[in-house]
């Protein structure tokens, strides 16, 4: 190799070693300085909200406003800016966090960022004017939705709007949805989480809404933000209307605000939903068969058992589990299914109640003093065991705490296994609690 090739080589070399030696300088003296700026922000986030909590506690936070100003951006801006978001989303003095956010520029600061070209930042902005839970915030964010384009900010707004929880937001956002939806600038679901926020407060006005708008996703939108806030004779209402909607998915949702847990007897009418149970539409028969299992609704049994031959498996499952919630009204329509070919229902039926604890509910009865009872739960019990979905036999004899129980299940269970032979002299079997003493006990 001559002279020059091995000089440019050493060249190369040398500036590839300098050029690592550079960034490696580089990151080291970046870590050391943040290292610094954190602990700085360490320290001011300490004492800031030693005076912030203390403020707090004695009622004087607006009175400390000029010790905590400070320069935008700064750390010690940054420090009481967490400590104010992270007080007012824990403390009751919310109106006065939000007008110490106004007199110290936080407001205008972040309204400012607004104007930027950047999304991101605009965004991020939207965000921080969103957690100042302030009233002063709401006409500006609605300002912000009823122009905006970008979806990022849109549902960063609409969620913010959520936060703040005032009337005049949520009018905002539902002034806003038909273009919304229609265009696709934010997905539905992204709504509905903003919408589920108002809380149940915002019920009269969600129903107002739904009940003038013909737009299918809009009522499915609104059910749906409704199933998941508490249940109200108003919301109950507007679902019961929207039962035989022409969209399925309307009359799926409006379902779904029938089987609210916190719905009291008087307000919901179960029977309205067994016709849904034979709907063309699979996901409506789901929600009918859900609802009615939360409901405990024994006159929906018959129509139930229909279903755990639907020709969906997910219906199938939904009715195997709502039967088990309703309890012992299901036995005989468990036992009429359990004894079909069909060996996908009978699999179905038996891990459904596995599940919810109905399993547990059979073994029970095998010391109950109704003998039909017993017996078909004796029966439904043995079937599962014959399938070889008999975990919870085999953990109640390992832990039960009855031992007349355990009796009878290894008896069911040996029954079972081999064909079956009377231990009880020709008759029918009979719950052993119905049982004199001087029969005496099983072995």
């Amino acid at each position: 190799m001559t002279d020059p090739y091995r000089l440019a080589l050493v060249i190369i070399i040398a500036v590839i070693v300098i050029l690592i030696l550079v960034l490696f300088l580089a990151a080291v003296t970046r870590r050391i300085r943040n290292a610094r700026k954190y602990a700085s922000l360490d320290e001011y986030r300490a004492l800031y909200r030693r005076k912030i909590t203390d403020a707090l506690q004695s009622g004087t936070l607006l009175s400390i406003s000029d010790d905590l100003r400070s320069r935008p951006s700064s750390l010690p801006w940054r420090a009481i800016e967490e400590i104010l978001f992270d007080q007012i989303a824990r403390s009751d003095c919310k109106k006065e966090i939000g007008q110490l956010f106004l007199e110290l520029g936080y407001k205008g600061y972040y309204e400012n960022r607004l104007k930027s070209r950047r999304p991101l930042i605009r965004a991020a902005a939207v965000d921080k004017i969103g957690k100042m839970l302030s009233e002063f915030s709401t006409a500006g964010l609605v300002e912000i939705l009823s122009r905006e384009e970008h979806p990022e900010i849109l549902a960063v707004t609409a969620r913010a709007l959520s936060r703040n929880g005032s009337r005049e937001g949520l009018t905002g956002i539902l002034e806003r949805l038909p273009d919304l939806y229609r265009r696709s600038l934010v997905s539905r679901k992204t709504i509905e989480a903003s919408l589920i926020n108002f809380s149940a407060d915002a019920v009269p006005l969600l129903v107002a809404y739904g009940s003038k708008s013909d737009d299918a996703k809009i009522r499915a939108s609104l059910l749906e933000v409704l199933a998941h806030l508490a249940a109200t004779p108003l919301s109950l209402e507007f679902a019961a209307a929207n039962l035989n909607a022409d969209d399925p998915e309307v009359r799926a949702r409006a379902v779904k605000v029938f089987a609210r847990h916190d719905a009291s007897a008087d307000m919901v009418h179960p029977e309205l939903l067994l016709p849904l149970l034979e709907d063309p539409v699979w996901f409506v028969r789901l929600q009918s068969a859900r609802a009615l299992g939360k409901l405990k609704y024994e006159q929906a049994v018959e129509s139930l058992g229909r279903r755990l031959l639907d020709t969906n498996w997910q219906v199938r499952n939904a009715a195997a589990r709502a039967l088990a919630n309703i309890g012992d009204a299901s036995l005989d329509v468990f036992l009429n299914i359990l004894k079909y070919k069909d060996r996908y229902a009978k699999e179905s039926i038996c891990e459904e109640a596995g599940r919810t604890n109905f399993t547990q509910r059979l073994i029970s009865n095998l010391m109950s003093r109704d003998e039909t009872l017993y017996a078909k739960s004796r029966e439904m019990l043995g079937i599962m065991h014959s399938l070889h979905l008999s975990t919870s036999l085999h953990e109640y004899l390992k832990s039960g705490e009855e031992d007349a129980i355990k009796r009878e299940i290894a008896l069911l269970m040996r029954d079972t296994a081999a064909p079956r032979e009377s231990d009880r002299g020709g008759e029918g079997p009979r719950s052993p609690a119905a049982q004199s003493d001087g029969e005496g006990k099983k072995a």
